[in-house]
């Protein structure tokens, strides 16, 4: 009998007691990592037709063995695929802290960036998992991963199924805080890890994806371009000083008014937790939804704490104060009145017309001056409806 020996080996890989190992039913997977999700993926209806379900996998591994994920698909209750990442396509929607690729080293975190897109007639599912397919590694002499050995009691390939969330509410509509054509949907949703998308940080102890579906609206002029001229000058950007409108109507529960403005083109200065947003304005809008609008010229707003505000009231004017290397606008919604210590909520507009979206890679062209290619993805009118990254927008 090897009893001692197998229960010594199992409880160095897998971080369990000699006096809990025992037989597993077959719905029981000894996983190496824990998965949950960080909120509840709450249902928006993309420009593109589809509905997108944006939400983050937290990945753990407490475990002594290096854990890679080869697949994780998004399922339903019975089980049916809904969507898949793997191989390059896992790596790119993933930040990992600690390991490399898509693999955990013992002790290390990775959170994973869902979409799950569903086509225009595709039935809503009222609950969701992650199944993952996985392989095991231990630590070698050199700390590097290394095959099993031989009589290890658990298999090197494995599978299972965690994560599980219900579906939160769906989108709420709103209308534009902007007026007038060529604005662009920057670090927009859903499939790409964007400075919105992946930014994810701890407030008092809770994990927060505050700007899940945050946009940074900038404006093309007439010749395509969001500057012409010396692109360090504030009146190169024709759109600088637009006025900001709310949103929906509701209550002003915070605001900031006391941050300069930075010099476009440079690395932002003097930015601390409360200053960076710049100046700005968050709106309770009701149920628990909070409108927040940010980078706002400082000493434009209109309005101060407790006011009573109207939909399409202006509440500002459009600057580049607080975090920001280009005037911009940051909009988004969220669940509760501190721009970092919420979630992300998703919103529609109302109504908005399109030309397009900008060229693949054209991005950091068009930050420099360039001329702005436009594609005919998205091109269109659309009606309660988000808009997706880096998506050129007209207004009424």
């Amino acid at each position: 009998m090897r009893s001692s020996a197998f229960l010594a080996l199992a409880a160095t890989l897998l971080a369990v007691s000699a006096a809990s190992a025992q037989s597993l039913r077959s719905d029981e997977i000894l996983s190496s990592v824990t998965v949950q999700p960080i909120s509840q993926p709450h249902p928006v209806a993309g420009a593109d037709g589809r509905t997108h379900l944006a939400y983050e996998l937290l990945i753990n591994n407490p475990s002594n063995v290096f854990a890679r994920l080869d697949k994780i698909e998004a399922v339903d209750r019975r089980g049916a695929r809904l969507s898949t990442l793997e191989g390059d396509g896992l790596v790119k929607m993933m930040q990992l802290h600690g390991g490399s690729g898509h693999t955990l080293s013992p002790g290390g975190t990775a959170i994973v960036f869902m979409d799950v897109a569903l086509a225009p007639n595709a039935g809503m599912p009222r609950n969701m998992a992650a199944r993952i397919a996985a392989f095991r590694q231990i630590a070698g002499p050199d700390g590097k991963p290394a095959p099993l050995p031989p009589d290890t009691p658990i298999p090197a390939s494995y599978g299972f199924t965690g994560g599980a969330t219900s579906l939160g509410k769906p989108a709420i509509v709103v209308e534009p805080p902007l007026r007038g054509k060529g604005w662009i949907a920057v670090n927009g949703c859903c499939d790409t890890i964007t400075s919105h998308r992946g930014a994810t940080m701890a407030v008092n102890g809770v994990l927060r994806v505050p700007e899940r579906f945050a946009i940074d609206w900038v404006k093309l002029d007439d010749g395509g371009r969001i500057f012409t001229g010396d692109g360090s000058k504030l009146q190169s950007y024709a759109y600088y000083g637009s006025e900001v409108h709310a949103a929906a109507a509701g209550t002003v529960v915070n605001l900031y008014d006391a941050a300069d403005e930075q010099v476009p083109n440079q690395a932002a200065k003097g930015i601390t937790t409360e200053n960076i947003g710049g100046n700005m304005v968050v709106v309770d809008i009701g149920h628990g939804v909070f409108a927040f609008y940010a980078h706002l010229q400082r000493g434009s707003l209109k309005v101060k704490l407790g006011d009573k505000v109207k939909t399409g009231q202006t509440l500002g004017l459009l600057g580049n104060t607080g975090n920001s290397s280009a005037p911009h606008l940051h909009f988004h919604l969220m669940d509760g009145p501190s721009p970092l210590d919420a979630n992300g909520l998703p919103f529609v507009f109302s109504r908005f017309s399109s030309p397009g979206t900008l060229a693949p890679g054209d991005e950091d062209q068009v930050e420099q001056g360039g001329v702005a290619k436009i594609d005919a993805r998205l091109r269109g009118d659309h009606r309660n409806q988000l808009p997706l990254n880096d998506q050129v927008v007209d207004f009424d």
